[in-house]
């Protein structure tokens, strides 16, 4: 079955955003500054009219980059029973069609430490030292050009 990909609203992300990424914290830490803002796109991956993946894109630069046109990926979760299915992969690729569209030049993450393999496969790069995000845990920035 084909996965469909739409343009879905800040509050359609919630319930994976918390499933995968906040468990056993408050709703509002799903919550992300900037989710609102007209240039943040959320994206999600639909299976049988039923939302599986989802992800958002912030226009956000970081510092370990020049001058280039950057959004930030953040908040990217699977439904647990459809992990290891692509349906990641295919949601961060589909993003990058999306972005290379707006002419955007870099993508970037502050991926968990246990998320670099999958961003490598992807050709994202490390461009950071290990840091931590409180409440969340180890981090590296990681970064791909689309131009």
């Amino acid at each position: 079955m084909p996965i469909e990909f739409k343009y879905i609203s800040s509050s359609e992300t919630k319930d994976l955003r918390h499933l995968v990424l906040r468990q056993g914290k408050p709703r509002n830490f799903c919550d992300m500054q900037g989710d609102e803002l007209k240039s943040t796109i959320h994206i999600g991956a639909f299976l049988n009219s039923r939302c599986v993946g989802v992800l958002s894109l912030f226009l956000s630069k970081t510092h370990k980059l020049p001058n280039l046109s950057q959004y930030q990926l953040r908040g990217m979760a699977v439904d647990p029973q459809y992990q290891r299915q692509n349906i990641g992969k295919e949601l961060v690729l589909y993003s990058e069609g999306e972005l290379k569209k707006k002419n955007v030049d870099v993508l970037w993450c502050n991926a968990r430490e246990i998320a670099v393999g999958f961003y490598k496969k992807l050709n994202f790069e490390v461009i950071s030292d290990l840091f931590q995000i409180a409440d969340v845990g180890p981090h590296f920035i990681m970064a791909k050009k689309l131009t």
